[in-house]
């Protein structure tokens, strides 16, 4: 705001409410107990303290305060890198992601091999690129970027590769991390973990079972028979009688 929008605003005699809202707007600090007289002190040497501004600066301002327009919001559909990546979608789908570099890209021009992107289940085994309990494969073009498997599996790992063949051989260019799909099923466990939330801390204990939640029922004083017998009756008789 100009100095000499500011005076002309204390000329108008506003009331200590709106000196106030001003002075907020302008970002001066003020006490409680200031009057009326002290804010408008305070205002004064604020625009004092102001550097004169030109129309000029004060409109390239207020266009540095608007909202930046989008100049391209489209994404790219490569970034040229050389990368394979593997997301499981669910317990039996696995979403394969992939791109080449330019020279990896021309490395495979050169030697003229199609392309494929393979999903190998390699669940608790150390994998050499060769010992995959299963995979599944797709030949595909470089321009595609994605494929989704569907896997044979729940709570596997599975690692995504892309390669060529080089005869019966295949020949893996480029591999990713292994990802785990989750399971389809509630997991048991042994142990639970119960809080105490009044003293706090954790406590593991054995898991519930049969066994463990039968309760110990103390012995009757009754018959143990049936109620349809004879010691049962002679019981219930004696109860009634007093002997």
């Amino acid at each position: 705001m100009r100095k000499e929008e500011i005076h002309d605003f204390l000329k108008s005699e506003p009331s200590i409410q709106e000196l106030r809202r001003f002075a907020k707007m302008l970002g001066v600090r003020l006490r409680r107990s200031m009057k009326k007289r002290d804010i408008t002190k305070a205002i004064i040497k604020t625009s004092e303290s102001r550097r004169p501004s030109s129309e000029n600066t004060t409109a390239n301002s207020t266009e540095k305060m608007r909202p930046s327009k989008p100049v391209n919001a489209d994404l790219p559909s490569r970034y040229f890198r050389d990368y394979v990546v593997v997301h499981p979608v669910n317990p039996y789908w696995i979403h394969t992601m992939w791109d080449l570099s330019i020279r990896t890209a021309e490395s495979l021009s050169r030697i003229d091999a199609k392309l494929f992107v393979r999903v190998s289940d390699i669940t608790n085994i150390i994998y050499d690129g060769k010992n995959a309990h299963r995979f599944k494969e797709a030949q595909i073009d470089l321009e595609q970027g994605s494929w989704y498997f569907q896997v044979d599996f729940p709570d596997a790992d599975y690692i995504g590769e892309l390669g060529y063949y080089s005869g019966e051989v295949f020949v893996s260019i480029l591999k990713s991390r292994i990802t785990r799909t989750p399971r389809n099923s509630p997991k048991f466990t042994e142990f639970e973990t119960w809080i105490n939330r009044v003293k706090g801390g954790r406590q593991e204990i054995a898991a519930s079972s049969e066994e463990a939640g039968m309760a110990f029922v103390p012995k009757s004083s009754g018959p143990s028979s049936s109620p349809s017998s004879e010691e049962f009756i002679k019981t219930i008789s004696k109860s009634k009688s007093g002997r």
